[in-house]
């Protein structure tokens, strides 16, 4: 796959949850970090530069922002090990190893500061109505997150074992340890993530061309156990492994993808029912009875899902118009030859071993 299409972080019930740690690994040759506030144009300059090294025929990885999915949070190129990644506010990132990896980039050092004092008050009232869109956000995420949890809560005593498709997944996993050394330890990302746009899912697309699983079933089934015990088999294994986590509650799997074995073990949820043109062997993980306590539920759910996500159209709306208010007193065209200076210099990394 040429580009690929991800998110570092999401929206949901627990907050805005980063996993920015994993654009690129420990081994990156270098990692941009972006300073600068609203409207500097840090997605404006990974968006080029990522066309540029699109152009130059590198694969690369796409992370978009979970509060625009429209813009990029970071994009990685594997093959020259670079990253360019926005570190500012909710997902704030200094350098680990300053100078010999990690670069900061102060977009910072081409707005007028006197200018921009101007309109301090502006700013500071438009952030508190931002935040406030935020807050009610996580608010509503975080009731859906309650009332999905009274399904969970009725149909556990309805999970079944699922004990031979699981075993045989466990087994392609279990055969790949022959021969291996270490354990490994997985990327954690997300496939998904509540945005202004709605709920967005790239898992289709990541996971074409694998062998997939579907577990599917109603929350409170076992689908993030079982998904968890796959990975630390196959963390056991020494096998590289994508785990990619569900929005609404970050702390549960929502899908693995293990490309050496040519496999994607992938599960339905209450924010994703994965179509039938989804090709893949389904594994039902509980017996379906009717409820009519869960459709009140799944009604609620989808109601408390929905002012989330208007509540996120809201803080974006607010957040355009602090954009705005910098981009005024930004000098572009010093941007733009940054955005020159970057993109020789990550070229050079592949005329270097």
């Amino acid at each position: 796959m040429q580009v690929r299409r991800l998110f570092a972080g999401s929206n949901g019930g627990r907050g805005f949850h980063p996993f920015f740690e994993h654009i690129i690994g420990g081994d990156a040759r270098r990692v941009y970090l972006l300073k600068g506030g609203p409207g500097t144009g840090k997605s404006r300059l990974m968006k080029d530069l990522a066309q540029a090294l699109e152009q130059e025929g590198f694969a690369l990885e796409l992370f978009f922002c979970s509060s625009d999915s429209r813009s990029l949070d970071a994009f990685a190129c594997p093959k020259l090990g670079v990253a360019v990644i926005d570190a500012t506010f909710p997902h704030v990132m200094e350098p680990k190893l300053p100078g010999c990896r990690d670069e900061l980039v102060n977009l910072g050092a081409f707005w007028s500061k006197d200018a921009l004092a101007s309109q301090r008050e502006a700013i500071e009232a438009v952030g508190r109505e931002k935040a406030a869109h935020f807050a009610a956000a996580f608010r509503y995420f975080a009731a859906a997150l309650a009332v999905e949890e009274n399904t969970a809560a009725r149909r556990r005593g309805e999970a079944v074992t699922c004990g031979s498709e699981l075993e045989e997944i466990l087994k392609q996993v279990h055969w790949a340890r022959q021969g291996r050394g270490q354990p490994s330890r997985a990327r954690h990302l997300f496939a998904s993530a509540l945005t202004p746009e709605g709920y967005v899912s790239e898992i289709g697309t990541l996971s074409a061309g694998l062998r997939r699983y579907i577990l599917v079933g109603p929350p409170g089934c076992g689908q993030a156990e079982r998904l968890a015990l796959i990975l630390a088999q196959a963390e056991l294994s020494g096998l590289a492994v994508e785990a990619f986590h569900y929005p609404l509650d970050p702390q549960r799997l929502q899908h693995l993808l293990i490309p050496e074995l040519n496999l994607a073990v992938l599960s339905e949820t209450a924010l994703e029912t994965l179509p039938p043109e989804l090709e893949g062997e389904r594994i039902a993980c509980c017996r379906q009875q009717e409820n009519r306590a869960e459709d009140r539920d799944t009604s609620l759910f989808r109601e408390l899902v929905d002012l989330g996500i208007a509540e996120l159209q809201r803080a974006q709306s607010t957040h355009q118009v602090v954009e705005q208010l910098y981009t005024a007193f930004m000098d572009f065209a010093a941007v733009d030859r940054l955005r020159e200076q970057m993109l020789a210099e990550i070229l050079s990394y592949r005329n270097r071993s």
